[in-house]
């Protein structure tokens, strides 16, 4: 597909333009409940996105393992966390490469099994190092930074950390952690808001569930939860998507209110093919390994929302099931687009050269980055380590840096 040299074409394919919004808010047991209709109140617009640079592939000197998280600073150089490699890649708004920062190791300044990444409040950079957990701090020219310390639990064991992002002067952290309470062990999956010396400022989501020992049972709708399906608003607020089948998201203030949610009751969830089954047995099958004898039950769906973030403008964009693994031929993908009181505005379909299955999506500023086939590679990793029994190869990784702004408002 040739991408346009317009900057930005947005076109209303809406046979109705600025329709009115079908949807209730009601209150709930005290709590405010947004219930949306499947017809979006303006109908769907296609945002062109204009290529800016690409870089990776087999004439590139630069390489690429397992990028985990995309960020921007002040000037708009972005830095690339790279989970196979242990380093942060820099590049100019151009794609000039810059600096390398990072390496394996634990010692100060190195980390091993980065999971994300984030700008925090005091200009660093933190590395989120999902096993064992803990969050590595890094001055932007690479040198060890402040210590961060992690929270524990009383009866407090291992512990994980998924994902981070700064919160005004906090930092978000979704992570878990195991606690023993008497003879029996749990497991806490948890979105909180902790000040730099680690201290809890507000909580959001805690989910528990008991360990058994020995041979035992992984759910998918436990072990996803809400991992990766969350996101921090310019105002502190904080949204996340609890459910598996449900379309349905949570959005709290900065000091743990519930503000609201945000639901589509109708909304049909997507079975996945016996094909897409496989592929998540062997992905689950290889995170659960550690655990001898556990087996992993794949749910017969996919998650509704499969992923969820702020715009600079307050509005929360989710792309759900349907958008990611049954879009259309010829068609990247669409994100639903909710207005600050949660009610469905838009589809947002974007135009671009990528694959919404293979490829990976990352957002930073108004840029939009996609990391090509992903997914074979992670699969033909798997296999590589014996993980998987899979016959996998994969191309090697590109980096498109795209033009993101923000859309118009109202109807163009």
């Amino acid at each position: 597909m040739r991408l346009s040299a317009i900057l930005l074409a947005l076109t209303l394919l809406a046979s109705v333009a600025l329709a009115d919004w079908n949807g209730t808010i009601e209150t709930i047991d005290g709590q405010t409940v947004v219930k949306n209709p499947e017809a979006p109140a303006h109908g769907t617009r296609v945002l062109a996105m204009n290529e800016l640079w690409r870089r990776g592939g087999e004439d590139d000197e630069v390489f690429f393992g397992t990028i985990a998280e995309f960020m921007h600073d002040a000037d708009g150089n972005i830095y690339l966390l790279d989970k196979q490699l242990c380093e942060i890649q820099i590049f100019g708004p151009d794609g000039e490469w810059l600096n390398t920062i990072g390496e394996r190791g634990s010692g100060p300044g190195q980390f091993m099994n980065a999971a994300d990444m984030f700008w925090a409040p005091n200009g660093e950079i933190g590395v989120v190092q999902a096993w064992p957990g803990k969050v590595v701090m890094l001055t932007p020219d690479g040198n060890p930074g402040t210590t961060f310390k992690l929270p524990y639990r009383e009866g407090h064991g291992f512990q994980s950390v998924s994902q981070g992002d700064r919160q005004g002067d906090h930092v978000v952290l979704n992570g878990s952690a195991w606690v023993t309470e008497g003879d029996r062990q749990f497991q806490h999956a948890y979105l909180k808001s902790y000040a730099m010396d680690g201290t809890e400022n507000a909580g959001y989501l805690d989910l528990k569930y008991e360990i058994k020992p020995g041979n035992s049972e992984f759910i998918e709708e436990n072990w996803i939860n809400f991992r990766r399906r969350w996101d921090v608003a310019p105002d502190g607020r904080v949204a996340a998507a609890d459910g598996f089948k449900d379309y349905r998201i949570h959005v709290w203030n900065a000091d743990g209110s519930l503000d609201r949610i945000i639901e589509r009751p109708r909304y049909q969830a997507v079975k996945r093919t016996d094909e897409e089954k496989e592929r998540f047995q062997l992905i689950y099958d290889a995170q659960t390994s550690w655990k001898r004898g556990s087996t992993f039950k794949v749910n017969d769906l996919h998650n509704s929302v499969q992923q969820l973030f702020f715009r600079q403008d307050g509005s929360l964009w989710v792309q759900s099931s349907a958008q990611r693994w049954r879009s259309p031929a010829g068609q990247y993908t669409s994100f639903d687009v909710y207005d600050t009181q949660g009610r469905f505005q838009w589809v947002m379909t974007l135009d671009a050269d990528a694959d919404p299955v293979q490829d990976s999506l990352f957002l930073a500023g108004d840029r939009a980055y996609v990391v090509t086939d992903a997914l074979s590679a992670r699969m033909a990793r798997l296999s590589k380590s014996g993980e998987t029994d899979l016959d996998s190869e994969a191309e090697p990784v590109n980096i498109i840096s795209f033009e993101f702004p923000l859309p118009l408002e109202g109807t163009p």
